[in-house]
């Protein structure tokens, strides 16, 4: 592994303010870091300067992250690389990927990106390792059969080699991936034991299919069992080989666990609200509309309830934003508490929340939920050691009674509550109740 006490990086930001901050971050960790305050003098410093990885923020008036990674690689000189953009501008990552940039990081408002970035740049610095090690494993290949044993030792992937379905040989970075302290452990037994049984039948379909094809078979995630029994999510691909005359199969894998809990908190980050843990708003319309093409299919009658924190602003103005956060999510909680399972209870913004009754029996259903969501609101919130009451206004629309698509349920709901905070806040309200609206017959 890099030793990152050692590791250079150069950070291409326009903003001091965020410069600074990353740079301080960064140098705690034990990486040297230099900034450059756009991309026309970070391009000036790579040409006087060596560095082992590159941090381009997309959005700079001089010479953007896009313009400086586009540069690199006609030179060919582009070095290991992350994409700095905001939230909105992943078609941005995207096109630096396909540029040549090794990974990317969103920023969020509550600064997670900057505990996230050196898992980051760890795994950027390990794969350029890898692939150097790689490209000098095969051509070790071609020279000679014992130096590339002598890789096969040093690889710091897994390695191993079966005949059928037994193990003849496991290099010393394979057997302890595989929790075992000498390669002996592991010689003899079946490769399937170290398969878990979830990826078992494609491992066997993978393996006969190779008897069938000269050719390798592709990276494929699957996940192994140590011989402790805790399991781990690796990166496998499998390749014809000849061991001692025979017909074999060498694999090489390598642990992707921590890239996997990455790739969770980065999904956490994408779906749900950072500070209440709800779904947010795109988890929300995704969910809805999976729900909504349901309940079309089979009859069923869904509710939405528009939910707003009446009193909520005094508490947020008065106490500060660190109580009116307490407020967001122990709220959050107690109107999740009211549904069931199968329901859904998302942040929309602000102190406006959002729920998903997916199956009710009658429109009376949805008033009950209601009345529990407004139950529970109205108990007393503990903040700084004093009791503070807040409540709830909450519009309620059906599907199909209101209309037969997300935009407009999230809209009659929406009406029907202003329309009680409009009659002094604390209470739920149909949209078929509102004046010159049809009313909802119970069903």
């Amino acid at each position: 592994m890099t030793d990152i006490t050692v590791t250079r990086i150069l950070y291409m930001e326009d903003d001091p303010g965020l410069s600074r901050l990353l740079q301080k971050s960064l140098q705690r960790r034990g990486y040297n870091v230099d900034t450059a305050a756009d991309g026309e003098e970070g391009l000036r410093m790579l040409g006087v300067s060596s560095y082992d990885l590159l941090l381009v923020d997309y959005n700079m008036p001089y010479c953007g992250g896009i313009e400086v990674i586009r540069a690199l690689s006609a030179q060919g000189s582009l070095l290991p690389t992350i994409m700095v953009t905001g939230q909105g501008n992943e078609e941005v990552a995207v096109e630096a990927l396909k540029l040549g940039a090794s990974d990317y990081v969103v920023k969020d408002v509550e600064m997670k990106y900057l505990d996230l970035l050196p898992v980051v740049i760890d795994r950027t610095l390990y794969n350029q390792l890898l692939v150097k090690e790689r490209n000098q494993m095969q051509q070790a290949v071609r020279e000679s059969e014992e130096r590339y044993r002598l890789l096969f030792e040093l690889s710091p992937d897994g390695i191993f080699v079966h005949v059928g379905e037994k193990f003849m040989f496991v290099n010393p970075a394979g057997a302890r991936l595989l929790g075992a302290s000498h390669p002996d452990q592991i010689v003899g037994m079946s490769m399937l034991d170290v398969v878990h049984p979830d990826f078992k039948e494609i491992v066997k379909s993978r393996l006969a299919k190779l008897e069938k094809t000269t050719d390798s078979l592709p990276w494929i995630e699957e996940k192994y069992v140590r011989i402790d029994g805790t399991v781990i999510d690796v990166d496998v691909a499998a390749v014809h080989f000849s061991y001692e005359g025979k017909s074999a199969v060498q694999e090489i894998f390598r642990d992707i666990t921590e890239r996997k809990v990455v790739e969770q908190k980065l999904k956490q980050l994408a779906l749900y609200d950072t500070l209440t843990e709800l779904p947010n708003r795109t988890l929300f319309f995704d969910r809805m509309r999976q729900l909504l093409q349901l309940a079309k299919r089979n009859d069923y009658v869904l509710a939405l309830l528009y939910m707003d924190l009446d009193h909520f602003k005094a508490i947020n103005d008065t106490l500060g934003h660190e109580a009116g956060d307490q407020v967001l999510r122990e709220a959050g909680q107690r109107m999740k508490s009211c549904t069931r399972s199968s329901d859904t209870v998302a942040r929309m913004g602000g102190d406006e929340f959002i729920g998903i009754c997916g199956r009710i029996a009658a429109p009376r259903d949805a008033a009950f939920v209601a009345r529990k969501i407004m139950d529970v609101l109205s108990q007393p919130f503990l903040i700084k050691g004093r009791e503070y009451v807040i409540g709830a206004s909450i519009g309620i629309s059906l599907y199909p009674m209101d209309g037969d698509d997300v935009e407009t349920l999230v809209s009659k709901a929406d009406t029907a509550m202003y329309r009680v905070k409009e009659g002094g806040k604390g209470g739920y309200r149909f949209y078929s109740d509102i004046e010159g609206v049809p009313s909802v017959p119970e069903r």
